[in-house]
């Protein structure tokens, strides 16, 4: 099927002539009249020329519009152009379309452009048919497009059949040209209004006085660290004396006052309370505790753990 003729020595594509035109087929010299786009059965046929009759390559034109002996095929790639072009104005008649018109610096096979903006096509359509180009750069092509907020069909040779071409992977500039910002960059005026603050917040340095922070001085006080329950009013503290020491107390309340005994402790002793905790679990509460029998009549001593304490002081 022919997609290239001579119009007065100049190559043009059916899209680039009337209905009524003819044209001379640049293989076998034949003339050639143009068939406009239309449906058959459930296929397009895309708008081509058709050879009226005898040329040099021979005999009248086949029930499928081309010479029957003429041996010339189009070039692929103005068959390409030429089957996207029919394609997309049959998609789209209200549409404009042109052939390699530049586009901000790139050139488009195929250019369409909507009389307004649409979803989620953007401003248009630009076509890229690629046969035998591996020389393109696609990524670079289709950002200069969708940042121009034109949809991007990228065509390759297996995206076309006889008379038609599958347009389903065409790059919307929806989703795919959605702006990169962040905050309020890029909305209209209108909108950054709306979402400022009316009443901004005020910031204003306030000097703390100083009666405060030396309320929180406690270098010349006891401050109890942490400190937890114990049954029968009791409890087990960790402390730090005015000096920085700190100390473990282990204390009782009474009526009207309370009972301590402290001991200086050092990092150490972590370890021992530890182990003294330990073994009271097991000799007091678990599996080692002794039968009343095996303890001794009066106190019965179960463990212990020696603090390092003070120097003159062990515990």
């Amino acid at each position: 099927m022919p997609y290239l003729g001579l119009d007065d020595g100049a190559e043009v594509l059916p899209p680039q002539v009337p209905d009524s035109a003819t044209v001379t087929c640049p293989v076998c010299n034949d003339v050639m009249s143009v068939v406009a786009s239309y449906e058959r059965e459930d296929a397009f046929v895309s708008r081509h020329f058709r050879h009226q009759g005898d040329g040099q390559g021979g005999a009248v034109s086949d029930s499928n519009g081309s010479g029957g002996d003429c041996p010339g095929e189009s070039e692929m790639h103005y068959k390409m152009k030429a089957i996207a072009y029919a394609r997309l104005e049959n998609e789209y008649p209200d549409a404009t379309l042109e052939f390699e018109t530049g586009l901000d610096g790139r050139i488009p096979d195929v250019l369409l452009e909507f009389p307004e903006p649409r979803m989620p096509h953007g401003k248009g359509i630009a076509v890229e048919a690629q046969y035998r180009n591996e020389g393109k750069d696609k990524e670079a092509a289709v950002e200069h497009y969708l940042s121009r907020s034109y949809s991007v069909a990228w065509l390759e040779e297996e995206n076309f059949s006889t008379y038609d071409v599958d347009l389903s992977g065409i790059l919307t500039t929806w989703p795919h040209a959605l702006p990169r910002q962040t905050g309020l960059e890029g909305y209209p005026d209108i909108t950054r209004w709306l979402w400022q603050e009316k009443h901004p917040s005020v910031e204003l340095d306030i000097p703390i006085p100083a009666e405060y922070w030396a309320s929180l001085d406690k270098s010349g006080e006891w401050v109890t660290v942490v400190e937890r329950p114990i049954k029968r009013r009791g409890s087990a503290r960790i402390s730090r004396s005015p000096t920085g020491e700190l100390t473990f107390s282990l204390g009782k309340a009474k009526w009207g006052h309370g009972e301590a005994l402290g001991v200086q402790v050092y990092r150490s002793d972590v370890v021992t309370l530890k182990r003294f905790a330990d073994a009271l679990d097991r000799v007091a509460f678990g599996d080692e505790r002794p039968s009343p029998a095996d303890c001794d009549s009066e106190w019965h001593e179960l463990c212990k753990g020696w603090f390092t304490g003070a120097p003159q002081i062990t515990a």
